[in-house]
C-alpha cells in the first residue's frame, strides 16, 4: 500500500514509478496533501508554498491535472524548479526534489516535491501573500489563518512526542497502553461543539474493530463469559471534550475490583472562555489487570497462591498493532475528519505509543527465550516513536513497526532474545 504519508518520510530510493502511479491512482483528484502539474508552471510555487501552509504533502509534476495520467518533464526541469522556488518563496526555501525516472524508455521523469510539515519556515509566502490548501484547491489565507501562521511557534510544529505517556499504575496493573492523534483543525471546527453523531460513528468504529474483540478475550480469561460493556459515554464529558468508557470481565467477578481489562477513549479541543484550541486530541488508553484474573475468581472459595500469569510476547504485541490498526481505519478516520472539519487525507497516521507498567517489566512479560543482562536495572515500561515512513495502514509494514518497538522494548528493559522470540510468532490473522 502507497500512502502520502509514508511517502513523506520514505527514502529516495522508495520512490519507483510503480509507486507514485500507486499512489496517484489511490488519492485520484487533487486532495488536500496531494497536488498535480503536467508541467512547469508559474504556479508551482504558489503549489509548494500552500501545503507548507497547510498539512504538508506532494507536488508530483508531470502527471495531468483532469485525467491524472503520468506524462513526464524533462530531466533539467529540476532546475527550472529549483529556481523558481528560491525565487518565488518568501523567505527563500526550496522543498526536497525527488525526480523518478518514467518506465517507457522516453527520458522522462516525474518530479516528485516533497514538502514535510515542521521542516520548513513558516508561514511561506509568494508574491507576500501566505496560500493554504481548502480540500483540492488553493486559496490565500484569510486573516484568522494568518493570525494562526504568524503566531505558531517553529518548535510547536509537528512535534513528533505529541502524546503525553499515561500516569504510572499501582501493583495490580500490568499495564497502560496509550496511543492516539494531536492534529491541526480547521477555522469551522475552533467554535463548535464536538457533534454527537460523529462521536457516535467513532465508538461504533471501535466496537466493531479487531481491537473491541481482542479486549473481549483478553477480559473473559479462562471463563470465557462475562459481561461486556462496549465503548460509551461515561464520566466527564463536556461540548468540547468527549471521554468514552470500555470494560469488561468474566462471570463471577468480585464486586468492588477493577475490572480485568479497561480501555478509555478521550477526543478533546482544548478550549474554555475566550480561548479555543486548535488542535484535536485524541488519547486511546487500555489498561489490563489480566495476570491475577485467576487468584481474583477464586476469592473467598479456596486457598490460592498468589502467582501471577505473565503477559506473553504475542498478546502484547497483537494489541499494540490493534490499537494502532484502529487509527488507521476509514471507520475511525471519517469520524476524526468531520470532527476537525479537515479531509480524511488529513488526518495523520498514529506517531507514538506509551507503555507504562506497575511492576517492572521483567515481572510482567513472559521471558521465556529471553535472558536478563546482568546489573541492567529496572525498566516500568517503554515509550516508543513510529518510523514515519512506514505506513501504518499497511498489515505488514504496522507489524513490522510493532515487532521493531518489542525489540527496543526488551531491550530498555535489559532482556536479550527478543529478535529470536518474534521469529517464531506469526503476524495476528486479519479477516
Amino acid at each position: 500500500m502507497v500512502s502520502t504519508l509514508s511517502l513523506l518520510h520514505a527514502a529516495p530510493s522508495e520512490f519507483t514509478i510503480e509507486r507514485v502511479r500507486a499512489l496517484v491512482n489511490q488519492v485520484g483528484p487533487e486532495a488536500p496533501t496531494v497536488e498535480y502539474k503536467e508541467q512547469m508552471a508559474d504556479t508551482v510555487a504558489r503549489g509548494v508554498a500552500a501545503l507548507a501552509n497547510t498539512y504538508g504533502g506532494l507536488l508530483l509534476i508531470g502527471v495531468t491535472d483532469r485525467t491524472r495520467d503520468l506524462k513526464g518533464v524533462k530531466e533539467k526541469t529540476v532546475d527550472y524548479v529549483a529556481d523558481h522556488c528560491y525565487a518565488k518563496i518568501e523567505p527563500p526555501w526550496v522543498p526536497e526534489i525527488i525526480p523518478v525516472p518514467m518506465d517507457d524508455d522516453s527520458g522522462r521523469y516525474v518530479l516528485v516535491l516533497r514538502v514535510v510539515p515542521g521542516q520548513h519556515p513558516s508561514p511561506l509566502l509568494v508574491g507576500g501573500i501566505a496560500y493554504v490548501r481548502d480540500h483540492s484547491t488553493t486559496h490565500p489565507a484569510d486573516w484568522q489563518r494568518l493570525k494562526q501562521l504568524f503566531g505558531e511557534p517553529e518548535s510547536a510544529q509537528e512535534l513528533a512526542w505529541n502524546l503525553q505517556a499515561p500516569p504510572q499504575g499501582g501493583q495490580d496493573e500490568d499495564f497502560v497502553i496509550r496511543t492516539g492523534l494531536n492534529f491541526p483543525v480547521s477555522r469551522e471546527a475552533l467554535w463548535r461543539p464536538l457533534s454527537e453523531r460523529s462521536i457516535d460513528a467513532f465508538a461504533d468504529a471501535l466496537n466493531n474493530s479487531r481491537l473491541n474483540s481482542l479486549l473481549r478475550r483478553m477480559s473473559m480469561g479462562p471463563a470465557w463469559s462475562g459481561g461486556l460493556y462496549p465503548f460509551h459515554r461515561e464520566g466527564f464529558n463536556r461540548s468540547r471534550d468527549v471521554r468514552l468508557q470500555w470494560s469488561g470481565a468474566p462471570d463471577n467477578w468480585p464486586a468492588g475490583r477493577d475490572y480485568p481489562v479497561e480501555a478509555v477513549a478521550h477526543i478533546q479541543v482544548p478550549g474554555a472562555y475566550g480561548n479555543h484550541g486548535q488542535r484535536l486530541h485524541v488519547e486511546l488508553d487500555v489498561s489490563a489487570r489480566t495476570s491475577g484474573m485467576f487468584i481474583a475468581l477464586q476469592e473467598g472459595r479456596l486457598p490460592v497462591e498468589a502467582v501471577r500469569e505473565p503477559i506473553s510476547v504475542q498478546g502484547l504485541a497483537e494489541l499494540m498493532d490493534a490499537m494502532l490498526e484502529a487509527f488507521v481505519s476509514q471507520g475511525i478516520i471519517a469520524p476524526l475528519a468531520e470532527l476537525g472539519a479537515i479531509d480524511p487525507l488529513a488526518v495523520p497516521q498514529p506517531r507514538n505509543l506509551h507503555v507504562v507498567m506497575g511492576r517492572p517489566v521483567v515481572e510482567v512479560l513472559d521471558t521465556t527465550g529471553l535472558r536478563e543482562i546482568r546489573n541492567a536495572g529496572t525498566s516500568l515500561g517503554f515509550h516508543l516513536l513510529a518510523d514515519p515512513a512506514l505506513d501504518m495502514a499497511d498489515a505488514a509494514e504496522r507489524w513490522r513497526q510493532v515487532t521493531l518497538w518489542m525489540q527496543q522494548a526488551a531491550l530498555d528493559a535489559g532482556l536479550l532474545g527478543m529478535e529470536n522470540v518474534l521469529r517464531e510468532i506469526a503476524p495476528p490473522a486479519y479477516p
